[in-house]
């Protein structure tokens, strides 16, 4: 059976489930205007489908454009039947724009995949068939270029704040939160990850001296601090979210600074400490993860054995539920 995993970014839960998966990943990124990029992307993917004759096509919803481009090939090439499995992130179920959609969508797909049970309930009450399948805790393996920093030499909480200036993340928030543990703890310090956004986000002061704007990190970078970090903070306005930064938090040893969500409390119930995403709640979060750091750190390496044993059986699920869809 032929499993190609398509998705229209780089984004690490492609890559760590493809790979469990054996499925055959393919990133297709292209950076063009809007209608330039959709017209090279969708004939990259029709090629690729015509050229490797797939069994099962899996592929990332968002993007939206892309699950409705694979819908519509499973129904147009009869001579070259197909499954197609969705793997519907939180903004997939509930996208920005065109929502009406995605009933339609997941009633055509063979398959959805989701991170969590409260998202699973949404896909079977739209009509679809789900399987619940949080992000397999990824391999990061550092190059020669960024070996693990063990601390910091300065002595100060260094926390990774990852984000990528999205709408769902709380970023004025966060640095009014910054401002707030520069007066009471200074010596707390906060790196905020991506191109930084400030006026589109409402940002018109200064930002605070404990908090540095990275821009964009390449993946040794990210990953040299990921490791030198005391803690990471990744957090989402979105309900029933799971963030990418949590698993690669997990992946490395590091404690986490997590919206306080349903799905994410439950998942991430050890080495973390939650927030409501204002900006009194993210100043104690950054504070008690100070003063607990060690218990916090020993808790994480304990969630990662759970977490790693879990993938195994989520995996072997996905599998058994997918490897009968090319016989149907």
């Amino acid at each position: 059976m032929v499993t190609v995993w398509i998705t229209w970014e780089r984004q690490r839960r492609n890559r760590s489930m493809a790979q469990l998966l054996g499925a055959e990943l393919h990133e297709m990124v292209y950076r063009g205007r809007r209608l330039q990029r959709y017209r090279v992307l969708m004939g990259r993917t029709v090629r690729l489908i015509w050229r490797r004759k797939p069994d099962v096509v899996v592929f990332q919803n968002p993007s939206l454009v892309l699950a409705i481009l694979i819908v519509l090939l499973k129904t147009w090439m009869p001579w070259r039947r197909f499954k197609a499995v969705g793997d519907f992130h939180n903004a997939g179920i509930s996208p920005p724009h065109f929502a009406f959609v995605v009933p339609w969508l997941v009633r055509r797909c063979d398959l959805v995949i989701v991170s969590n049970e409260e998202l699973s309930k949404r896909v079977v009450a739209m009509g679809g068939k789900c399987i619940c399948a949080p992000d397999p805790i990824p391999q990061i393996t550092l190059s020669n270029e960024a070996q693990p920093v063990t601390g910091r030499s300065d002595g100060r909480f260094s926390v990774l704040c990852v984000c990528s200036w999205a709408a769902d993340e709380p970023i004025i928030d966060i640095l009014h939160a910054a401002r707030i543990v520069e007066a009471m703890q200074p010596g707390i310090v906060l790196s905020i990850t991506g191109r930084p956004q400030l006026d589109r986000c409402g940002w018109l002061e200064d930002v605070p001296r404990n908090a540095e704007l990275t821009g964009y990190l390449s993946d040794a970078d990210f990953e040299q601090r990921l490791f030198a970090a005391s803690a990471v903070m990744d957090l989402t306005t979105r309900p029933d979210c799971m963030v990418c930064g949590a698993y690669e938090a997990v992946a490395a040893g590091v404690p986490m600074i997590l919206s306080d969500n349903g799905p994410t409390m439950h998942y991430f119930r050890k080495g973390a400490v939650f927030t409501d995403n204002s900006a009194d709640s993210i100043a104690r979060a950054l504070r008690d993860c100070s003063a607990r750091h060690e218990q916090l750190r020993r808790e994480v390496e304990e969630l990662k054995s759970e977490l790693q044993g879990n993938d195994r059986d989520i995996i072997a699920k996905v599998t058994a539920t997918l490897t009968p869809c090319a016989d149907l």
